[in-house]
């Protein structure tokens, strides 16, 4: 039993640590959505192929790429919300969650 516990919260831990992100079919999260938890390298797959118009970054970096792969040209976004894509319209074919990377060491010289 207690090993089952230590599982589940591991489990539940890790889940906690994944980003999460919503994809719509339309301008300002409308129509149909598509909400994922780990990386997609081909939308197609899902349905989603070249149909996002507006993306919900609930946690974590994500990169969205316009072909499958990640391949093509790139934009990586941070929490948030993005009402339009208006130079990326209808044209993501892949979405990957970048890792976190730890903030650069400052060089300055100290005296």
């Amino acid at each position: 039993m207690k090993r089952l516990v230590c599982a589940t919260l591991l489990g539940a831990a890790a889940a906690a640590q994944a980003g999460d992100i919503v994809l719509y079919t339309r301008a300002h999260f409308g129509g149909p959505a598509l909400q994922l938890h780990g990386s997609e390298p081909d939308l197609d797959k899902l349905g989603f192929n070249d149909k996002t118009s507006s993306v919900v970054v609930q946690s974590g970096t994500w990169e969205v790429c316009e072909n499958k792969y990640y391949k093509g040209r790139c934009l990586v976004l941070e929490k948030g919300e993005y009402a339009e894509l208006k130079n990326f319209n209808d044209m993501m074919s892949s979405v990957r969650e970048l890792e976190a990377r730890p903030p650069a060491k400052d060089k300055r010289v100290q005296k």
